[in-house]
């Protein structure tokens, strides 16, 4: 049976011979949060969920997926992509409340993305050839 993504967190807390407390320490978070992960009526957000990896030597595929991918996505270097791929993995398992939150912050990751594109792009003016002035 494959393990979900608090008991793989509990697995990594125990293979370093760290506490909930400790791991809460380390993140400055509440030991009752690591707990809550740990029951999966919570989840580490992104920037938590790497820390987290550097502290217990884990990856984050690992930590996500439950095993490390052996194909990356051509974006998964991509910061803000990889955040979603993580925030996909904690809905394949999570309960429904995490999945609203989850949810939420994949939208609002993909409007900062579209933002982002559309300033980029130069703004050129459709006008009409006939419209067009003449030299």
């Amino acid at each position: 049976m494959k393990q979900t993504y608090g008991e793989r967190l509990a697995a990594a807390l125990r293979h370093k011979n760290l506490k909930q407390a400790d791991l809460a320490s380390e993140l400055n978070i509440v030991q009752g949060t690591v707990s809550k992960i740990i029951n999966g009526t919570q989840y580490l957000d992104f920037d938590l969920a790497v820390k987290a990896c550097k502290i217990l030597d884990i990856s984050l595929d690992w930590l996500a997926y439950g095993g490390d991918q052996v194909a990356k996505p051509k974006f998964y270097h991509n910061p803000e992509r990889q955040r979603i791929e993580y925030l996909l993995s904690i809905i394949n398992e999570a309960e429904y409340p995490l999945i609203i939150v989850a949810m939420e912050e994949i939208i609002e990751i993909r409007l900062k993305d579209e933002a982002s594109e559309s300033s980029e792009k130069p703004c050129k003016p459709n006008i009409p050839d006939n419209h067009k002035r003449k030299k």
